[in-house]
């Protein structure tokens, strides 16, 4: 069966979807990026409410026969796709498509911290401490650890941060729990799958690792497809800059109680400091005062009682740092603690230094519960588009909304 064959009343998608109707400009898209996948080319596919852009890019993404990176710009899209959008289309397809879902690592729970934050109970208020049962309840029976899919406990409760682990505080192939980890279960399955659902955070965290030398986050592929695409350069932003946040230095603080009370019990001092930084990054999320906001650095700095909230927090920053250095030595979680906040102590002091960086714009984000700190480069497509410029892949780029008054011009370059 040929390609326009599925896109009619009477096609395969007629009896696997509930009142579909054919649309010539979603079949019109299916053929241009059934053509991109086999010519190994680019496409920019701007695909308005009502044209069904979702079948134009799964069908000959399935059709194809190559390997599939299919990226979203939110977790949501993301679930829906997994769950209901591509099992329909291989339902269709009477295909033996095998699919696989990859979101980060803080998606899924973490057995070793998980375990930890259980046998430190002391440390946590009592809903917490019910959440964590009930996560590692969830944990006990779940296949794939993804923490949607734990309907026990609140997306936005703090015992997640326990549960889970960062890319800063994981202990990769030294982990006791290594053949447990459900981080690892989910990138199995990524390498074995034809299509990988993924999400353009995750994407471009594996181009950042990548162009770091250290490693790679998602398997090779033929072709990447980006929906939701209007995203992008936000998301490009971040990864090709530097962001430390608030929330990271409280899970720092939160880590440092925990690794202190197992390996330098004896030390007072590194929990007290660790809990000091703590007050002082929320004290800094109270001085902004506005609800949500995005504000240049110079401008926020002008704001003497946020300048000094920040400069409480970057002194304790400094204390917990050579505290830490002190005890590094003792267990490998401490030295990994030390390496963290050095590395906050880096990034908040370049953030603090006009023009420490040419090319680079420094700004602060308020988010609900957090202060993020920002300095995001002003060429990032530039940076993007050398990423990919040697890269034999096909990318097809699609969104309801990328012209310009019918131009392209400005998201192309």
């Amino acid at each position: 069966m040929n390609l326009d064959e599925f896109f009619t009343n009477s096609g395969p998608l007629g009896v696997v979807i509930p009142m579909y109707r054919p649309r010539e400009q979603q079949l019109e898209m299916a053929r241009r990026i059934f053509s991109t996948l086999e010519t190994r080319g680019r496409l920019v596919a701007e695909a308005g409410t009502g044209t069904g852009k979702t079948l134009a890019y799964l069908i000959p993404a399935m059709l194809f026969g190559g390997k599939v990176i299919v990226s979203t710009g939110t977790k949501t899209l993301q679930d829906q796709l997994f769950h209901r959008d591509i099992p329909a289309v291989r339902e269709a397809l009477a295909r033996p498509i095998t699919i696989a879902l990859l979101k980060g690592r803080s998606n899924y729970v973490c057995p070793y911290h998980l375990e930890r934050a259980l046998s430190e109970a002391r440390l946590k208020s009592r809903d917490e401490a019910l959440h964590l049962r009930a996560i590692a309840r969830f944990a006990a029976v779940s296949d794939s650890g993804d923490r949607m899919a734990c309907n026990d406990v609140p997306e936005d409760s703090p015992a997640w941060g326990f549960a889970t682990s960062t890319r800063d505080n994981c202990l990769g192939g030294e982990c006791p729990s290594h053949k447990e980890c459900f981080v690892l279960k989910a990138r199995k399955k990524a390498l074995e799958a034809d299509v990988v659902v993924v999400n353009h955070h995750l994407f471009f965290a594996d181009v950042w690792l990548k162009d770091e030398g250290a490693g790679e986050l998602l398997p090779a592929s033929n072709a990447v497809i980006f929906d939701e695409a209007h995203q992008l350069p936000a998301t490009a932003s971040l990864f090709f800059g530097e962001t430390v946040t608030t929330g990271v230095i409280i899970d720092l603080c939160r880590d440092v109680r925990v690794e202190a009370a197992v390996a330098a019990a004896d030390f007072v001092d590194l929990p007290i400091a660790a809990g000091d930084l703590e007050t002082a990054a929320r004290d800094v999320r109270l001085a902004i005062g506005l609800a949500q906001a995005r504000l240049p650095a110079a401008r926020a700095l002008e704001r003497e009682d946020f300048r000094e909230a920040v400069d409480i927090m970057v002194a304790r920053l400094a204390k917990l740092d050579a505290l830490l250095e002190s005890q590094a030595e003792r267990a490998e979680a401490l030295a990994q603690c030390h390496a963290r906040c050095r590395e906050a102590a880096k990034r908040m002091e370049k953030w603090l230094t006009p023009d420490a960086e040419a090319g680079m714009v420094r700004w602060l984000e308020a988010a609900t519960h957090s202060v993020l700190f920002h300095a995001t480069p002003l060429n990032a497509g530039e940076l993007f588009a050398r990423q990919i410029e040697n890269d034999s892949r096909a990318w097809i780029f699609t969104s309801a909304t990328l012209s310009v008054r019918g131009n392209f011009s400005h998201y192309l370059h």
